[in-house]
């Protein structure tokens, strides 16, 4: 089998791109990383930069180079591809096509129709069970969230917007928190100010947030948990900055060992199966049990931080799933 991984850059492997490079080149494939921004065609055959690592050559960590022959690599000379990253703003119209068009041809790890559509904080409502998602509510209009906070006086909320990540711009509102009203304006493109205007020669500027019930058992730290083919491979918890509300690794929270009872185990795969319907084969969950308050499809962090709390390298197993879901299911 020849895998494509598709991550930002040769030069600086991710902490996916690295042991799971290494566990499928242990698994005897053939393993090749390109850029997902230099995707190219040529009479609509797609390809793009990138590097074919020697099947018994160094092994990585993340942020290595890659090192092997560089060159230009075809999608349809691949047996499965792999999009690790997400692709530039500026380009990802282009990208995403492409790539969609590439899927008719060759297997996707995670398809791109699931990539588009469920990789986002509107997908809550959809994958996961009512009683295990907190209550949220989403608009583009100001007034509709405001009133959403206000008719609950006593309840703290969080907002967010539905398609960032890394814990950017999510805000902890307090009830009869000074600064909300001006929070809620931010996040939804403060169209108040712009009206003035009638969208004039800005143009529309509205944008989507997402007010979501503040869920207490965070606060006791949350987990993320890596599922590969429905099933539950490795997790890691993350404690809260002691002066943050998030415990995203990138806001300062801390990572640390946990384990994980049999009901978290079966609500995480029960995600994961209902995900691969739609070709989802690999994600992170993030979860304060009961509740998940979170799913991650585009390079789901954990893996390799679940091996930095246990000493125990997950890889290889992801990769035996992997490789034996697309041979017991080939396109």
């Amino acid at each position: 089998m020849r895998l494509l991984i598709l991550t930002n850059s040769l030069n600086c492997l991710g902490e996916n791109d690295a042991p799971l490079g290494n566990a499928f080149r242990r698994s005897g494939c053939e393993v090749i990383f390109g850029e997902i921004n230099a995707i190219s065609a040529d009479d609509y055959r797609y390809f793009t930069r990138g590097v074919l690592v020697p099947r018994n050559g160094q092994l990585y960590d993340p942020g290595s180079a890659a090192q092997g022959d560089r060159g230009a690599y075809f999608f349809d000379e691949c047996q499965l591809i792999w999009v690790m990253r997400q692709p530039q703003d500026c380009v990802a119209r282009d990208i995403w096509q492409m790539l969609w068009l590439a899927s008719q041809h060759t297997p996707f790890v995670n398809s791109i129709e699931g990539m588009t559509f469920l990789n986002t904080k509107h997908a809550l409502g959809y994958v996961v069970p009512k009683e295990n998602r907190p209550f949220s509510y989403t608009s583009n209009d100001f007034s509709l969230l405001w009133q959403r906070y206000r008719k609950n006086p006593d309840q703290s909320w969080v907002a967010k917007p539905p398609n960032a990540f890394c814990g950017q711009n999510v805000f902890l509102l307090h009830p009869n928190g000074p600064n909300v009203r001006a929070i809620l304006q931010c996040l939804t493109g403060n169209t108040a100010a712009r009206h003035v205007f009638d969208y004039g020669i800005g143009g529309f500027k509205a944008e989507y947030a997402v007010l979501q019930q503040f869920i207490p058992e965070v606060a006791q730290g949350e987990k993320r948990v890596v599922v590969a083919c429905g099933k539950a491979v490795a997790w890691h918890g993350r404690q809260l900055h002691p002066d943050d509300h998030r415990s995203n690794l990138t806001q300062g929270g801390k990572l640390i060992e946990v384990d994980l009872h049999s009901s978290e185990i079966e609500l995480a795969e029960l995600i994961g199966k209902k995900l691969m319907a739609h070709g989802i084969n690999f994600i992170g969950i993030d979860m304060a049990y009961p509740y998940i308050l979170e799913i991650n499809i585009a390079d789901p962090g954990g893996l390799y931080d679940a091996k930095l709390v246990s000493g125990v390298d997950h890889s290889d197993q992801v990769a035996e799933l992997i490789i034996a879901h697309f041979k017991k299911y080939p396109s």
